[in-house]
């Protein structure tokens, strides 16, 4: 079975992931977001970068563009890393400027510009890690 977009239901990537950096007065930060429904500040799945599940008929950018724009509230298109359909995860990074506002939506309730040297305190467990690195290396 095929989508409008003649690319198959089955294939992968099924969720995109947007590595969203910006260059700070004390250097490189990544953008992470807190989920509303996780209460530990510093526990698994506490602190995750934008991204979501590729809606039926939806191109794997698109759903990063759509994902970026309906949680953070910056529209732009990030730059794939990793899109491969040997992999469930599709990687995208986005480069913004300091000071780009960021506005949630209700599925987060804060967001923070971490120094990307504390990332790995931040993002658990230790595949959320594995493609924010991805992100960052690409």
């Amino acid at each position: 079975m095929t989508d409008p977009t003649n690319e198959p239901l089955e294939t992968s990537p099924f969720v995109a992931t947007i590595v969203v950096t910006s260059k700070g007065p004390k250097g490189q930060h990544v953008l992470l977001l807190h989920p509303a429904d996780i209460e530990s500040l510093d526990g698994e799945w506490s602190w995750v970068p934008p991204g979501g599940v590729r809606e039926p008929g939806e191109k794997i950018a698109d759903c990063a563009a759509r994902e970026l724009r309906e949680e953070t509230g910056i529209v732009a298109e990030p730059r794939p890393v990793r899109v491969d359909a040997s992999e469930e995860v599709g990687v995208y990074r986005l480069e913004v400027p300091w000071g780009t506002p960021v506005q949630l939506n209700a599925e987060y309730t804060a967001s923070e510009w971490v120094p990307v040297e504390q990332a790995a305190d931040r993002c658990k467990p230790a595949d959320l890690l594995d493609t924010v690195r991805i992100g960052l290396n690409g």
